[in-house]
């Protein structure tokens, strides 16, 4: 009886130990260039631009809140649609952005600054 109770309670720690866990989401190069490609896509479109160049080339894997940041700061950038937003850099950056700090403004720092 002590063996079985024993063996949940091991069972149960591992299960809530690995809850705890956070893993850092990457995205594929072909989805995360996919998800670039229909935020520029939809600016140009917007803007009745075509998609600047040079594309920015994504060649390994893309931590998903950077892609998602770059993503947003194009679709929220205003026209004419020029060049990218300087949140587009994220996507070469191998550690996700931490938490933006509530006083700095997102859409000026990282949609109006553009590279």
């Amino acid at each position: 009886m002590a063996n079985r109770f024993f063996f949940l309670c091991s069972i149960a720690t591992c299960f809530i130990f690995s809850q705890n866990c956070a893993q850092e989401e990457v995205v594929s190069p072909a989805d995360s260039q996919s998800q670039l490609h229909a935020a520029a896509n939809y600016l140009s479109n917007k803007c009745g631009t075509p998609i600047p160049v040079p594309f920015p080339i994504i060649v390994e894997e893309v931590q998903q809140k950077n892609l998602d940041l770059c993503t947003i700061a194009i679709t929220k950038s205003e026209c004419p649609f020029v060049s990218y937003p300087f949140a587009c850099i994220l996507i070469y950056v191998d550690k996700p952005l931490n938490d933006i700090p509530w006083y700095l403004n997102f859409q000026e720092i990282f949609v109006k600054t553009k590279l």
